[in-house]
């Protein structure tokens, strides 16, 4: 399958309290993400989903480093390109969907500035055309009173209108692949599924690959098509979106299977991943999930587990890969 974006052995650090030494916050990760597919990148806070996607756009903290690999987009690695290079690639063929709108979004510029900067940035049309053409995406993107909102302050619209904003920031242009950061944290359920419709929708309409990254693992079985898992830096497990719902195979996805809220008996307690992901610069000798996992033995805790594969598609970083039939505490997740 053709691939827009192909990840290979991305490493990336940080520098911090004047240290010498770096902490690695991504660790030799692989993602492909095919033309016109949508990708998942899941895993809890800290594991290193959004540091690889701002390391892909170039977009690092000044205390940020790629220590290695590449990122091959349309025949380049972004990661080698010069910064005046991929400025013309950002907001063109490739755009991004930020966490938050509120702290993404400039609080003394409109919105519909905001949205036609890149029309008038990459494309050269004047003001006039700009404004129609950001009025016809805010319309699109289900912004009521489209040509009124134009002119509003991110702080006058609802959490809702200002992420629908981003989609069309990030929209307007088609570009060839959006990178979505958890698009709907903090937005109300109905809100979500409306912004996750009107993401489907301009994907089927412009071919748009995404890269969408979330900790919630119902917006993945709706949206995904193939799904990466994290882990402290690593990928730990990657498959089919049914191949890994249907029977994923390390512990550690298994534990977020097993972490979904869901009808319990009364008086059982939701189930919880033991522990806490390990300091960026204490990790474990070995698998960096053994202190958690209950399947851990001696060679676990020494010996750093390959990502190897468990089936047609479908690869795993563990020594003890549990099958479909495999539970947690009995319980299929």
């Amino acid at each position: 399958m053709d691939n827009i974006l192909e990840i290979r052995g991305l490493v990336t650090s940080f520098a911090s309290d004047g240290r010498k030494d770096r902490a690695i916050a991504v660790n030799g990760v692989d993602i492909d993400v095919p033309r016109g597919r949508t990708v998942g990148l899941v895993g809890e806070s800290g594991c290193g989903k959004s540091v690889t996607s701002l390391s892909v756009m170039g977009l690092l903290s000044d205390n940020g480093r790629v220590e290695a690999g590449s990122a091959m987009f349309g025949g380049q690695d972004l990661l080698k390109l010069p910064d005046r290079e991929l400025r013309r690639l950002r907001g063109d063929r490739i755009s991004m969907i930020f966490q938050e709108p509120m702290t993404s979004l400039n609080p003394v510029i409109t919105v519909g500035r905001q949205v036609s900067e890149a029309l008038t940035l990459h494309t050269g049309v004047d003001k006039r055309a700009a404004r129609a053409r950001a009025v016809e995406i805010l319309e699109k993107v289900g912004i009521p009173e489209a040509s009124r909102r134009y002119d509003s302050y991110p702080h006058q619209l609802s959490g809702g209108l200002r992420q629908r904003v981003m989609i069309g920031m990030a929209m307007i242009l088609k570009p060839d692949l959006l990178i979505a950061d958890e698009p709907t944290t903090a937005l109300d359920v109905s809100i979500e599924a409306q912004i996750l419709r009107l993401m489907r929708s301009l994907q089927q309409e412009s071919g748009t690959s995404i890269l969408l990254i979330t900790h919630n693992l119902g917006v993945v079985a709706e949206m995904c098509d193939t799904v990466y898992v994290m882990y402290a830096g690593e990928v730990v497990e990657s498959a089919e979106v049914h191949a890994l719902f249907n029977g994923c195979a390390h512990p550690y996805t298994r534990g977020l299977m097993a972490s979904l809220p869901r009808m319990t008996p009364k008086g059982k307690r939701l189930y919880n991943i033991p522990g806490t992901v390990p300091n960026l610069r204490a990790m474990p000798a070995g698998c960096r999930f053994a202190p958690r996992c209950q399947f851990a033995d001696e060679r676990c805790r020494n010996e750093k587990p390959p990502l190897s594969p468990v089936g047609e598609g479908h690869f795993c970083r563990c020594f003890h890969p549990m099958d479909a039939a495999a539970s947690l505490g009995g319980d299929r997740p």
